[in-house]
């Protein structure tokens, strides 16, 4: 199946379609870590805030599994591999200070 990649606002947000077919797009999230984030290592405490923060909203995460011998990644307690959020998400925990807490995923998320 070939997909179009389509955006918009030069870039913002990216919609995916198949091609021929203008009837249905679906919005693409991009997904990343908190190292791709923030440039460097957020350290145990920040990741552990953050997850809780994700979870407590029903965010959806994804890990990416690194090889076992990945330079940088090698304690057993931190899993095979970073977690993934979605960068709108991250957006909104880091530039907004806070989340409301009554808020849900779904409303977050929404462009």
């Amino acid at each position: 199946m070939k997909y179009i990649y389509e955006s918009p606002d030069k870039g913002k947000t990216i919609y995916r379609r198949e091609f021929n077919n203008y009837n249905k797009k679906e919005k693409i999230m991009k997904m990343m870590s908190l190292y791709e984030y923030l440039g460097h290592g957020a350290g145990s405490e920040l990741g552990k805030k953050v997850n809780e923060a994700a979870r407590k909203l029903g965010i959806k995460t994804e890990k990416r599994e690194l090889p076992s011998n990945h330079r940088g990644w090698n304690k057993p307690e931190w899993g095979k591999g970073p977690t993934l959020y979605p960068e709108t998400f991250l957006d909104l925990y880091f530039k907004n200070g806070n989340l409301n807490e009554g808020t849900n995923g779904k409303q977050l998320l929404r462009g």
